[in-house]
């Protein structure tokens, strides 16, 4: 098993603190806890803290439910 520790990363939203478990053992947070319903970023773009990540996907969600004009 190869153990790594979780990477402290800065929100591209709010410029929040938070883990980032991505190449650990187990998945990291974002993917335990939510459906993938987003792309991931493409260029320089990074991830979003649990609150940022949760409001985005919101914000899909709603956007996709609406109906169209």
């Amino acid at each position: 098993m190869n153990m790594t520790a979780a990477m402290l990363k800065r929100c591209q939203d709010c410029g929040g603190a938070f883990e980032c478990g991505m190449g650990q053992d187990m998945p990291c947070w974002c993917s335990r806890e939510f459906d993938p319903v987003m792309r991931l970023p493409d260029g320089p773009a990074d991830c979003y803290c649990p609150q940022c990540l949760k409001a985005h996907i919101e914000q899909i969600q709603a956007e996709n439910s609406s109906p169209a004009r």
